[in-house]
């Protein structure tokens, strides 16, 4: 069965240095698709809440009439990318194979709710819109998401529409028949900024999820579908109705600059507006490389996850990510730890040892708290 009571996988003792996989300055010119500018340092004297080395999961209930109270866990992964070799190796593999979540499914499968930020499209209509990378995915993609544990998936970010409008849609109404929610796309802008409801056990769980990266094209309008653009006046809005409903609300935001390793100014201003506004959680994609994590009013902010399933991936900081998990009961986030994984042939994460990530040579950032 999907989502077990055990996390095995995780039971070591891993310090913060090994679980906080962080990328370092990368090349310039990598397979991703926009500008740069310097990196910057960062830091933060904010408190964090108690921290878990081994997130729990629950178990079942033990009656069938009752549904206890109890803790919800989550998994949060960076960018899953179907396009180019990935697709094509998809397509090379058996109808039931795993691939490519063979070394990480039954982890993801062990979390109430998991979800990813889907960095392509997935639909056999349209052709290309005129920008420098666009990445589609075969529809067997559906198949290999669900059976990996994927609950969710973002579908706000700037390739969601790299084969036009008409394979958004697409994609964005086929996902809920295929067992997977999309957040933060819509048939139009109302749609698309509608928060995504779910409840388990007694909480109540909020998500929104954004883009703020070109082409603005993509996003939806009053009339088309598209994606939630990022803006402060919707976001303040989008919150206020999240809210009314949720015990726990989460953002989940495609944003940064590429291939640098510290988050921006604006970053943390958009994510200090969330929270002031009523998000309980700040998550980040679309970097390609790991960024720091904070707090804000005691709130936490992890600014990129990195990439999650991404091919032509070549120098170090660009194959790690992290797996964010958390676990929450009502208003309360309970723990949380950053997991590390590695892309490595055909673009297919596998989870970091600790002693991996012990023994590694490349630059690393740490984001060390009291």
């Amino acid at each position: 069965m999907k989502k077990t009571d055990s996390f095995d996988a995780f039971k070591s003792n891993w310090t913060r240095r090994e679980v906080l996989a962080a990328g370092g300055f990368a090349l310039l010119g990598l397979a991703g698709c926009g500008a740069n500018s310097m990196p910057r340092t960062t830091s933060s004297n904010e408190a964090m809440p108690t921290r878990s080395m081994s997130p729990t999961l629950t178990p079942a209930s033990a009656s069938p009439t009752s549904t206890p109270e109890t803790p919800l866990t989550l998994a949060f992964t960076g960018d899953v990318m179907f396009g180019r070799t990935v697709n094509s190796h998809m397509l090379a593999t058996a109808p039931n194979d795993p691939y490519p979540f063979t070394y990480t499914a039954d982890v993801l499968r062990r979390f109430d709710l998991t979800i990813c930020n889907l960095e392509c499209v997935i639909s056999k209509l349209g052709e290309p819109v005129p920008k420098a990378y666009t990445f589609r995915g075969d529809p067997r993609a559906y198949d290999r998401l669900l059976a990996a544990g994927f609950d969710l998936v973002s579908v706000a970010n700037n390739h969601s529409g790299d084969y036009g409008k008409a394979a958004f849609l697409n994609e964005f109404l086929t996902l809920p028949t295929r067992g997977l929610t999309p957040i933060g796309g819509g048939q139009n802008k109302q749609q698309a900024h509608r928060p995504i409801f779910k409840t388990m056990r007694g909480t109540t769980i909020a998500f929104l999820a954004y883009d703020e990266i070109d082409p603005y094209s993509f996003a939806a309008t009053d009339t088309t579908a598209g994606h939630a653009w990022l803006n402060e006046t919707d976001l303040r809005r989008d919150l206020v109705q999240a809210r009314r409903s949720a015990d726990f609300v989460i953002i989940f935001v495609h944003w940064g600059i590429e291939y640098f390793t510290e988050l921006t100014a604006h970053q943390r201003s958009l994510a200090q507006v969330a929270i002031d506004a009523g998000a309980d959680l700040v998550v980040g994609a679309h970097p390609h490389v790991i960024e720091p994590y904070e707090f804000y009013k005691g709130k936490l902010i992890v600014y990129s996850l990195g990439n999650f399933v991404f091919d032509k991936m070549y120098p170090e900081v660009v194959r790690r990510g992290n797996i964010l998990t958390l676990t929450v009961q009502k208003n309360r986030l309970l723990a949380w730890e950053l997991v590390p994984t590695r892309i490595g042939d055909w673009g297919e994460p596998r989870l970091l040892s600790p002693e991996q990530t012990s023994k590694r040579s490349w630059y690393l950032y740490f984001s060390e708290r009291p």
